[in-house]
């Protein structure tokens, strides 16, 4: 298993570091903010140290992805939150402080303060085909029939 010495999470996997762990599995952690944005907020980290989500092997992603419902389940239930968010960042615009790749699943409630202010942006013309084009040549695929 790859661990990067310097990494918070890295250490916390290490037992250096105390955490409230709310999972542990052979190949991820789940464990409560520190700095939450609403008390309950979880963090799902792979054991394995990958600086974001497009650096984690898919079967390593596909397992982490599959704890998704069930801590989403466990963190509402216990919160009694009227909703959620689950987000993963990816590179520092986005969002990310510390690079080794996890979700974030927090809890969500009427009048919290948390806003998402993110404006909507369309595209000119042809643009969204150009686009479409482009990323699933990215992917090897080809555009995909509608």
């Amino acid at each position: 298993m790859s661990l990067d010495p310097n990494c918070i999470f890295c250490k916390i996997i290490k037992n250096q570091i105390p955490a409230s762990r709310v999972l542990v599995t052979d190949r991820v952690v789940a464990f409560l903010d520190i700095n939450p944005v609403n008390h309950g907020h979880i963090l799902l980290v792979p054991r394995e140290h990958y600086p974001t989500l497009a650096d984690l092997p898919e079967d390593l992603a596909a397992d982490a992805a599959s704890h998704l419902p069930a801590l989403c389940r466990a963190v509402r239930a216990a919160t009694k939150a009227d909703g959620l968010n689950v987000i993963v960042n990816l590179g520092r615009i986005a969002g990310q402080t510390i690079d080794h790749v996890h979700w974030h699943i927090i809890p969500r409630f009427h009048n919290d303060g948390v806003h998402w202010p993110w404006p909507h942006k369309p595209y000119a013309d042809d643009e969204m085909g150009q686009l479409r084009f482009r990323i699933a040549r990215e992917l090897g695929t080809g555009p995909a029939e509608d």
